[in-house]
């Protein structure tokens, strides 16, 4: 199983955007050079409390360059927000700075704004997902291509550069509403989960999607990737305690934006409650805070009952946990969970 480091580096009143980016980046190097496989980024837009991370591409460029071996995600570029030859170019681009490390997440995203913002009805945003996908691997897998849909026309086009990743890179789709999971079942993608929805409810869907994965004849069973904000130290008081005002201060944020702009009517009721929840049900449903033997508990519970294949783990959750913590947290992982699951 792949374990990966997931941030949105989180905006902070305390220090600078500029500051935001040099303290993540130094838990991202902490992060390869103990181990981690992967690192991902989110893409956000006109959210100021929330995240600067505009531009993911960029950044995943500047990873790629003060690193040797973990691998690079975008999870998720939200795709209806952008021209699908773009993101097929700058994912190759990433592919090949790289040298093959890179993956590619795209979704809706779950917040209006960001469809204000650019102009976008999200009334389009499924119908420009899969659109988008259609493009994309044309544009991958064909030399010369032509393309005609709702949204986007292409006549005799020659995408460069060209994958270093044989056939191309991976992509994966986040899954949120409980039919999702079920069309990109059937279209043969590796879905990306959140914990949000609980792992009763994430069983379900998981189900669903397998089902409909097998339906359709795809090889295998259907990949899943899980992102939940985890946190490890040496004593469980330690574990609870140290991200809890990062954690609060995330879910204040989180219940905010799900009033003013949640585009999924579930998200919307599942986080519109969050800062009121007690912090004992946000650590049982929500997170994995623990001791390493604790974590490797949780773990192997969502790995038996989901089938997962990886984590995607927001191990700054709030990005207000001090960086020699967020650190010292990765090293209890990688030494002494990881090992349990390679």
């Amino acid at each position: 199983m792949q374990f990966g480091y997931f941030t949105e580096f989180d905006v902070r009143s305390d220090i600078t955007q500029a500051e935001v980016f040099e303290a993540t980046l130094k838990e991202i190097d902490a992060a390869e050079s103990l181990g981690m496989d992967y690192v991902w980024l989110a893409e956000d837009h006109f959210n100021l409390e929330n995240s600067p991370l505009a531009s993911p591409f960029v950044i995943a460029g500047a990873i790629a360059a003060r690193t040797t071996s973990v691998r690079i995600g975008i999870g998720v570029a939200v795709l209806p927000l952008h021209n699908p030859l773009d993101i097929a170019a700058e994912s190759l681009t990433m592919d090949i700075l790289s040298r093959g490390r890179f993956d590619l997440g795209i979704g809706r995203g779950p917040l209006l704004n960001a469809y204000k913002g650019y102009n976008i009805s999200y009334d389009e945003s499924r119908d420009r997902v899969l659109e988008g996908l259609e493009v994309i691997r044309k544009a991958w897998t064909e030399e010369t291509f032509c393309h005609k849909g709702r949204f986007w026309t292409f006549n005799d086009v020659s995408l460069v550069p060209r994958p270093y990743q044989k056939p191309h890179p991976p992509v994966w789709v986040a899954a949120g509403s409980e039919d999702t999971y079920t069309a990109f079942g059937r279209l043969g993608y590796p879905i990306l989960v959140l914990s949000a929805s609980g792992i009763d409810r994430l069983e379900e869907y998981v189900k669903a999607f397998r089902k409909a994965w097998q339906e359709a004849g795809h090889p295998g069973t259907g990949s899943v990737m899980l992102r939940i904000p985890a946190y490890v130290a040496e004593t469980s008081e330690r574990a609870m305690s140290e991200p809890e005002a990062s954690t609060w201060h995330k879910l204040d944020i989180t219940a905010k934006l799900a009033v003013t702009h949640a585009a999924n009517r579930e998200r919307a009721e599942l986080n519109r409650n969050l800062a009121s929840v007690p912090y004992d049900d946000v650590l049982r449903q929500r997170v994995i805070y623990g001791t390493p033997d604790y974590v490797v508990e949780r773990i192997q519970e969502y790995k038996e009952r989901l089938g997962i294949s990886g984590l995607l783990l927001e191990m700054n959750f709030g990005g207000r946990i001090p960086s020699d913590r967020v650190i010292n947290s990765i090293r209890l992982l990688t030494a002494r969970v990881m090992p349990k699951f390679k």
